[in-house]
């Protein structure tokens, strides 16, 4: 499957989306899902996907999970806004960029591995493991920032 079937995107209500490990090869950014706030799980992980989720992530409000590891999504991470409900989000192993927002604090799982991140964390419950494999990130729980 080298795109989300049309019949997938123009379904008005559809809760789970999981299509991990399945060949997918289109860019998030021609994705134009019929109802945005219909889904509560987004599974994308393992695939060939390129382009940026800015265009769901910020719009839906009821997404609980969102998971993508193991793609080529490129976009900047501290520009999205995520929904309060959002508890699992997953963008291991792609090319994001940018900060971590301190609005991620509160999901209750996370891994931001293997990416190219900058700067300071938030504060954070998260292991060291959440965000190993970045270009610079520092603070805890990773080494401290220097000055």
């Amino acid at each position: 499957m080298k795109t989300i079937p049309k019949w997938v995107t123009m379904l008005p209500i559809i809760y789970s989306l999981k299509l991990a490990k399945c060949g997918n090869e289109m860019s998030l950014d021609d994705w134009k899902p019929a109802a945005l706030f219909a889904y509560d799980v987004i599974d994308l992980s393992e695939n060939e996907i390129s382009g940026s989720p800015a265009l769901f992530l910020n719009q839906t409000i009821i997404l609980l999970e969102f998971r993508a590891a193991g793609n080529k999504l490129r976009f900047d991470l501290g520009k999205l806004t995520f929904s309060k409900r959002m508890k699992t989000l997953d963008l291991s192993r792609n090319l994001v960029f940018g900060t971590v927002p301190t609005s991620l604090a509160g999901l209750e799982t996370l891994n931001l591995s293997h990416n190219h991140l900058c700067g300071k964390l938030p504060a954070t419950k998260f292991p060291a493991s959440a965000f190993a494999g970045n270009d610079c990130l520092c603070g805890s729980p990773l080494s401290p920032c220097k000055a």
